[in-house]
């Protein structure tokens, strides 16, 4: 199947090399197809997210006594670097964590294309009226493609009263756009309605990690040469970043100690608050200087001394780490107090995240790879088809079947029927503490054989590395 291809492409391919046709069918005939197909699929897909948002709502109400619900919200775009010409933006409600809405943005309109070139400009704009009002245009962004993302979230606010009878009270960000103050503005549901942002907790986590290798890169020094044919000259080193300070290992620690406070404690700002800290603190303590106040007590603490504390005592104490120095203390102290800042804690209260649509863009664009050109159609198919099946399994495709018309056969349940019991098997051991330990330790161990190589000067590769000149 590698070698033949996509498309009507590949299906003359194949049909050639089969002695079947020359072709397959013609194009004309192709599109139309695809066209039946993807508005079928679409159809399929709306009453899906019709059950996914009944399902929120009720779910909502159960836990929450609320009648506005909370939503995560993400965009993904074709070609990579935000220079698309299609983009896809989902909601995923926080209850079910199902898909209830999509939207594709689209900057190309091939009859655009054509009858620009047929036309005068003055023929083409009388033209362009009459084809944008009729709905045929396929073009429905303008602007930057980075906009898509921003502009798609507003829609689909504005359109969920009428779509689900249902209106969005939290929204799920990730700080990559300025989605949320552009959908302030718009105010999608009137003055009756304020979205209030909540942050998700992974892509905060992540300015733990951004800010300190930031720091390293900025903080250049210059040490002389001792020995060899440099000697006396000198070399620019990172300051922060040498063995026993900011190295990638210790930021990857920092970042994850960062995440882990906050989600273990979202429900209060100030546990969030004293929890961040007391990482902090206990990077620098000694054994003649311990500072593990603000560390979780108990016997079953993360932190050894305080389990020490609460069962053996801690006279004969050992800290079997090195602290971090003092200019390292002295440079991430001003993070740390950015990333403890109470507003954006208080955003981070229920502990949010944007993984599913996170996993829902992956799903997307292993069916319309993001390495090969693909049009609207393709893109539309792409993103309902994952839609459906992300929430409700491989037997969602069984029904796309049925409405396009396509007999089904017991098999046919059988297979699908194994292939999410399968999936499902393999999410759940993913999901245990002893597998996500064991990533994260192979993470860390790769990331200390880079510090390892770094500090051994055995890496050959890197921007402005050469030493020839």
């Amino acid at each position: 199947m590698r070698i033949l291809g996509l498309g009507l492409a590949g299906c003359n391919k194949f049909c050639g090399l089969m002695d079947l046709t020359k072709n397959f069918v013609t194009k004309t005939t192709y599109s139309d197809y695809i066209h039946r197909i993807v508005t079928k699929v679409k159809e399929t897909a709306e009453n899906f997210f019709s059950f996914a948002a009944e399902e929120e709502k009720k779910l909502t109400k159960k836990y929450e006594n609320k009648d506005e619900i909370t939503a995560s919200g993400d965009g993904t775009w074709q070609k990579q670097g935000f220079n698309s010409l299609y983009g896809v933006t989902s909601l995923i409600g926080h209850w079910t964590g199902k898909v209830f809405d999509i939207f594709i943005s689209s900057l190309f309109c091939q009859l655009c294309v054509i009858w620009r070139k047929k036309l005068t400009p003055i023929e083409f704009e009388e033209w362009f009226e009459e084809h944008e009002s009729s709905g045929q245009c396929t073009a429905n962004h303008s602007g930057a493609s980075g906009n898509m993302e921003v502009n798609a979230v507003i829609e689909m606010f504005k359109r969920s009263v009428e779509k689900h009878d249902v209106k969005i009270g939290n929204y799920v960000g990730d700080g990559d756009s300025k989605t949320y103050g552009n959908l302030i503005k718009a105010k999608p549901y009137g003055d009756d309605l304020i979205v209030a942002k909540k942050e998700c907790v992974g892509h905060v986590q992540k300015r733990m990690g951004t800010r300190p290798r930031d720091l390293v890169k900025s903080h250049v020094g210059e040490v002389p040469i001792k020995t060899g044919k440099n000697a006396g000259k000198k070399r620019r080193v990172k300051t922060l970043g040498d063995k026993g300070k900011l190295t990638a290992i210790t930021i990857d620690n920092l970042s994850r100690y960062y995440g882990s406070a906050i989600r273990n404690n979202c429900d209060s700002v100030q546990k969030m608050k004293d929890a961040i800290w007391s990482t902090f603190f206990h990077q620098q303590s000694t054994d003649a200087h311990p500072q593990h106040e603000k560390c979780m007590s108990g016997e079953k603490s993360w932190c050894p001394y305080q389990r020490a504390l609460a069962t053996t005592g801690v006279e004969n104490f050992k800290h079997d780490y090195s602290p971090l120095p003092q200019d390292v203390i002295d440079a991430i102290e001003p993070i740390y107090k950015d990333l403890t800042d109470e507003k954006l804690l208080e955003r981070c209260i229920g502990g949010y995240t944007q993984n599913a649509n996170e996993s829902l863009n992956h799903m997307i664009w292993e069916i319309a790879p993001k390495k090969l050109s693909g049009s609207l159609p393709i893109v539309e198919f792409a993103a309902n088809i994952a839609a459906v099946t992300f929430n409700e399994g491989l037997g969602a495709l069984l029904s796309c079947k049925h409405d396009l018309g396509i007999g089904l056969e017991p098999s046919a349940h059988a297979y699908v029927k194994e292939v999410d019991a399968e999936r499902i098997g393999r999410a759940e051991f993913n999901a245990t503490t002893q597998t996500k330990e064991a990533r994260i330790q192979e993470r860390l161990d790769k990331k200390m054989k880079e510090d390892q190589y770094i500090a051994e000067g055995t890496v050959l590769y890197g921007a402005g590395i050469d030493d020839s000149v």
